[in-house]
């Protein structure tokens, strides 16, 4: 299990219970197209699920990833992190693929694989942010809902291995929302 700290944010993906969140193997949306999304482009303030302020910067690569730098915000800020991402609609569903780079001045080692982030940008512009239910996915991998693996123990990591086309058709399913946490970040963009 790998131990990541964040103080917020992406902390939120990453620090749950002191664990990972559930990866998968392959980035969703492979066969449906990766693609930036131009919505997400620019710098976003908000606060995650604890109240704890900081700003998003999504910026477009020519590799057609995104580059997020995460940076805390409030009196105490000293954390930030960047990560890439790769972004997909399916169905009614946008996920990110994060994969973390750097937290504060040190790289950062992952299990391999990405993080699929729920996002939503509402009529009124807000951006959330949605983590993977560990709880939900187990359980779905554990029915053989979604083909995966867990580690042992009860922190054992979660990892979705679903060829592309079966991830991409559940990622576009109605359901695949139901696999999602509450929000974990809430945010506006800054104009």
């Amino acid at each position: 299990m790998s131990r990541v700290t964040f103080a917020f944010a992406l902390a939120a993906i990453f620090a749950l219970a002191a664990c990972y969140p559930p990866v998968t193997t392959h980035p969703v949306g492979t066969t449906a197209g990766l693609a930036p999304d131009p919505a997400l482009t620019g710098l976003w303030k908000g606060t995650n699920s604890d109240g704890k302020p900081g700003y998003f910067h999504f910026l477009q690569q020519s590799d057609g990833t995104t580059v997020a730098l995460i940076v805390e915000a409030g009196p105490k800020a000293e954390d930030w992190n960047v990560a890439t991402l790769t972004t997909a609609r399916l169905g009614a569903n946008r996920v990110m693929n994060a994969t973390l780079q750097w937290t504060n001045d040190k790289p950062e080692t992952a299990p391999p694989g990405t993080v699929p982030v729920l996002y939503r940008i509402d009529a009124r512009g807000t951006l959330t942010l949605a983590l993977m239910d560990e709880t939900a996915v187990k359980a779905a991998i554990a029915a053989g809902r979604i083909k995966g693996t867990v580690g042992t123990g009860e922190f054992g990591d979660a990892i979705i291995t679903a060829d592309p086309k079966a991830l991409d058709a559940l990622f576009a399913s109605p359901g695949a929302v139901k696999l999602f946490a509450e929000p974990f970040f809430t945010l506006r963009k800054v104009e």
